[in-house]
């Protein structure tokens, strides 16, 4: 059954709010991770539609958010951010490959950064499955932690195929943070002195 009502309170560094039916009763819980569109932000005293459900220890909340001037069918991903998160993270890995090849970087970090990115991404998936029934979160810590170690571009695609993350503005700040120290890194290490590191080891 889908209920109009207003937003009365939004975090949005932790991406949730109240909303108000208009039809009178208690304020709903919800989350960003019920929003139809979350390319959208809701505000303060903005119309939603809604349908009222329950999460996993029965507590009233709303699923199915729709903000007032917004139609179903623009419910979905944005699609063109989605393909540039994907073109940029597949441009890098190939940019790191060739650097690779013409003997710059260890031949295996290219192969390392898509390995971790595929596993950073199947951990964003299973965040968002765990946010949306409710259960137990990954750490924002250890997505950070992924990142650094250079699964930042299967997060990039997470944030832009899933729309997980994508919003919070904290976690997108420190995320961009962990993306500049990982390309410093390689940087360094595709430079004399790093080269200079890595090169004898892998000459044992």
């Amino acid at each position: 059954m889908t209920m109009k009502g207003r937003i009365k309170k939004w975090n949005a560094d932790k991406g949730f709010g109240f909303i108000q039916p208009l039809e009178g009763g208690k304020e709903l819980f919800f989350h960003v991770s019920a929003m139809r569109n979350r390319s959208l932000l809701p505000q303060v005293n903005q119309l939603v539609t809604f349908e009222p459900g329950t999460d996993k220890d029965n507590r009233p909340r709303a699923e199915s958010v729709v903000l007032a001037g917004t139609s179903v069918r623009k419910q979905r991903p944005n699609q063109q951010s989605s393909s540039n998160s994907l073109l940029l993270a597949l441009a890098v890995l190939a940019v790191l490959s060739v650097v690779a090849m013409i003997g710059l970087l260890p031949w295996q970090l290219p192969l390392a950064m898509a390995g971790l990115s595929v596993w950073t991404f199947i951990v964003y998936a299973l965040d968002k499955s765990a946010a949306q029934a409710d259960r137990r979160r990954t750490p924002e810590s250890t997505l950070h932690m992924l990142a650094l170690l250079g699964g930042w571009p299967g997060a990039l695609c997470a944030q832009g195929l899933l729309r997980h993350k994508s919003v919070k503005a904290e976690f997108r700040s420190v995320f961009w943070w962990t993306v500049a120290i990982n390309l410093g890194l390689v940087g360094f290490l595709a430079s004399a002195p790093g080269r200079a590191l890595w090169v004898p080891l892998l000459q044992w």
